[in-house]
């Protein structure tokens, strides 16, 4: 993973903490420019300065909500004089609850950050590295995506839309020299896993720098990978072993255990 074959610049959105932040250090310290996306604009800034220093690289700092459509404009704008030749789509929200207990204005939101906003990107970002004949792709999918699973259906179903997208678009840019890759973590430490208990569990929570390791040593290698050995028994265990009803369930089972101080 080179800035020689994808490109000088890499765009991460959900960049201020977590897995985007992991990211924004693995590429960097791989001699990336970045281009930064989150909403909170002290943590881009505190970041950008670290690795500019650290790493001897640019970096942009975009402010936005990613659920908005004139922000997502701001972004390519703000981006059009540079070759963006890796772009991981990171940004993300969960609803974890009862279905119903959730809005549906809610529910549109995770729609729009998880689903519109990757496609929106790949769109544009895409059509330049085909065009160029170089370029990488990462999406953010989850373990959740392989089945339905009960009080995160809908974070579940945007999970399962960005694996299979980009197993679609992967097997279409292959011929443009344009590397696509899903990365299917479980349960990882980041802000999105506050709401989760995890006592009595046999969960361990990944390390975002564990998860943004094994998918940045993927790309270009794999279109699918799964961190963690947890999570290869759990992908491995629904594809052959149960069914899906039964993966569903016993999903909902660890859901109903984990968000126990929500439900």
């Amino acid at each position: 993973m080179n800035t020689k074959k994808y490109g000088p610049w890499a765009l991460i959105t959900g960049a201020s903490s977590g897995i985007g932040k992991a990211f924004a250090e693995k590429t960097a310290s791989a001699g990336f420019n970045l281009v930064i996306v989150a909403r909170n604009e002290n943590k881009l800034n505190q970041l950008t300065s670290s690795l500019e220093k650290q790493f001897n690289i640019s970096a942009r700092v975009v402010v936005a909500n990613l659920t908005n459509h004139d922000d997502i404009i701001n972004v390519l704008q703000f981006t059009e004089d540079l070759e963006v030749g890796l772009l991981i789509n990171n940004a993300g929200r969960e609803d974890s609850n009862d279905f119903l207990s959730v809005t549906s204005e809610e529910h549109i939101n995770t729609i729009d950050l998880n689903v519109k906003a990757p496609l929106q990107l790949i769109h544009h970002f895409g059509s330049k590295m085909v065009t160029r004949k170089r370029g990488g792709i990462i999406n953010m999918s989850s373990i959740v995506a392989f089945q339905g699973v009960p009080y995160i259906s809908n974070y579940a179903a945007t999970k399962s839309y960005n694996l299979i997208f980009s197993e679609g678009i992967s097997a279409e840019f292959s011929k443009h020299n344009i590397d696509v890759l899903a990365v299917t973590p479980g349960f990882t430490a980041t802000d999105l896993a506050s709401v989760y208990d995890f006592e009595g569990t046999p969960f361990k929570p990944l390390e975002p720098s564990f998860v943004a390791t094994e998918a940045l040593k993927a790309l270009g290698k794999k279109r699918v990978v799964i961190p963690g050995g947890v999570n290869k028994f759990l992908f491995s265990s629904g594809k052959f072993l149960f069914s899906r009803k039964l993966n569903t369930k016993s999903f909902g089972m660890v859901f109903k255990k984990v968000l126990r101080k929500t439900l």
